[in-house]
């Protein structure tokens, strides 16, 4: 019996693992979403009948209950907790104590040299610990344009990332999932470190050409620098952690650092990840104005048969 805890499990890549794992129902797996609020984590689509534990980091008094009988962890750290070693560090000294066997950490691209992230130091951590580990290095994920950029490229018709003229890997978030699950799942993964991209490098001007092809619109990069883009998100108040980590992977783009593919993603599930223009394609009503998807609901209602 295998018994899986996923932290972070509301969060972006955390739902989208947990409902992935869900919808595989594996024999003789049991999967718990750790959460801070049951009942809030409840109200969400697709995993109202998930197995749910109260849990968090700076709650050392929530790890027993939270890890009673865990043989796996996928450890996904939040963004407000920065001091690793006050709350991820004490969390894993438990793991190793009731006896995890494997832990698959979701760190960011370029942790291992970048000692500002806290993913550095916890990756470093792990070299510490006997239990087995796979470190996962995503790129920047796709769905940061559906989510934090989602206002900018909606409301103004512009992509206001501080990436220079530099070339970037975007990757889907439900990659990322089955490439955890596929580590989790299958033997062999244990004690591997692996940067996860997507499949073609761009600018973020031909990001912009892909996203005016799809709606039909012009959308401008407006190319901003990094202290105007941190102020920006402030003001829509975004969190401050959040965003300069995001500044931080928007500098990599500018130095050139994230100028490259692998097929990492390729060896590990056997075919390739998607492609950003399908991916803009398929969540392209994020980005319709309000007033166009009120122009389209009320034509649709115009159009419909009386009843007979």
């Amino acid at each position: 019996m295998e018994k899986i805890l996923i932290t972070g499990a509301t969060g972006n890549v955390g739902l989208t693992t947990l409902k992935l794992l869900e919808s595989k129902n594996y024999p003789g797996v049991e999967v718990v979403a750790a959460v801070r609020d049951i009942e809030r984590a409840r109200k969400i689509e697709g995993i109202a009948n998930c197995n749910f534990c109260q849990f968090e980091f700076d709650e050392p008094s929530t790890y027993d209950r939270a890890l009673e009988g865990v043989t796996k962890i996928v450890l996904i750290r939040p963004n407000q907790v920065s001091d690793v070693s006050r709350y991820i560090f004490p969390f894993l000294a438990k793991a190793e104590q009731v006896g995890v066997k494997h832990i698959v950490f979701i760190s960011i691209v370029g942790a291992e040299r970048n000692r500002i992230f806290a993913n550095h130091r916890t990756e470093n951590h792990f070299k510490k610990l006997s239990i087995p580990s796979t470190i996962l290095r995503p790129s920047l994920y796709m769905q940061n344009l559906s989510t934090l950029h989602r206002h900018d490229i909606q409301d103004h018709d512009k992509i206001n990332i501080p990436g220079g003229t530099g070339l970037v890997n975007y990757i889907d978030v439900r990659d990322v999932a089955e490439a955890i699950v596929t580590v989790l799942m299958i033997p062999g993964h244990e004690n591997q470190a692996y940067d996860i991209t997507g499949p073609e490098v761009m600018d973020f001007y031909q990001i912009a050409k892909i996203f005016s092809a799809e709606l039909e619109r012009e959308i401008k990069y407006t190319r901003p620098s990094a202290i105007k883009f941190v102020r920006q998100k402030l003001v829509d108040k975004k969190m401050l952690l959040y965003v300069l980590t995001l500044s931080l992977l928007y500098n990599a783009v500018r130095g050139g650092k994230m100028n490259y593919t692998n097929d990492v993603f390729r060896s590990i599930t056997g075919h390739d990840p998607r492609h950003l223009a399908d991916f803009v394609h398929e969540y392209r009503a994020c980005w319709i104005k309000p007033e166009k998807k009120e122009k389209v609901k009320r034509t649709r209602k115009s159009l419909r048969l009386p009843h007979i």
